[in-house]
């Protein structure tokens, strides 16, 4: 019989209680429902339209003024499944508390032992070296920006990023909204 070790997650007003071992996490209960889990974007790799890193990464980073949050998993990689259901908890915090100004997704890739191209695809595109990976990048005035990047990190860690990176964030916002407004400015002091 395998050996259960009892883990209660809490984050804002969200406890969930899980039964872990090392190869599996179930979730047992929830306290507060969270709904169709809309606050996690789900995404499969092989669904990305796979360009150059940039053109992927700015189909991903689309929007002025969020901080987009991305984790990087892959099919039996024990790391992703022990912290899924930790990421799944930040994400729903984070989104109610934060809405509109975060953005979290699981880019997840296929792996086989016999077929690890989808893998090295990843690899190829986000520069990531192992599962799970977790990134968060802002929309600037030159494309996506990445801020931070992190193998397997702590959530509150994952979490303490994300907040120091929302004022940059509303900065290039900001600085959108200006260009655009003196662009108008321009275009229509040079229309007769």
């Amino acid at each position: 019989m395998d050996e259960f070790e009892l883990a209660l997650v809490l984050v804002r007003d969200e406890i969930r209680l899980y039964l872990v071992n090392p190869s599996k996490v179930v979730e047992i209960l929830t306290t507060t429902e969270t709904g169709s889990n809309s606050e996690l974007e789900l995404v499969d790799f092989q669904e990305l339209e796979k360009g150059s890193a940039r053109e992927t990464m700015s189909e991903l980073v689309n929007e002025y003024g969020v901080v987009y949050i991305t984790s990087l998993t892959r099919q039996g990689c024990s790391g992703c499944e022990t912290q899924k259901p930790l990421y799944e908890a930040l994400a729903a915090g984070m989104t109610r508390e934060l809405t509109g100004k975060v953005r979290f997704r699981r880019l997840h890739v296929n792996y086989r032992e016999d077929d690890k191209r989808a893998s090295w695809e990843s690899k190829r595109i986000f520069g990531h070296a192992a599962y799970p990976t977790y990134m968060i990048h802002v929309k600037s005035h030159v494309g996506p920006l990445e801020i931070y990047r992190s193998v397997y990190p702590q959530m509150d860690e994952l979490e303490r990023q994300i907040r120091d990176t929302l004022e940059l964030a509303e900065f290039y916002r900001i600085e959108a909204k200006k260009a655009a407004l003196e662009r108008e400015a321009a275009i229509s002091t040079t229309t007769p």
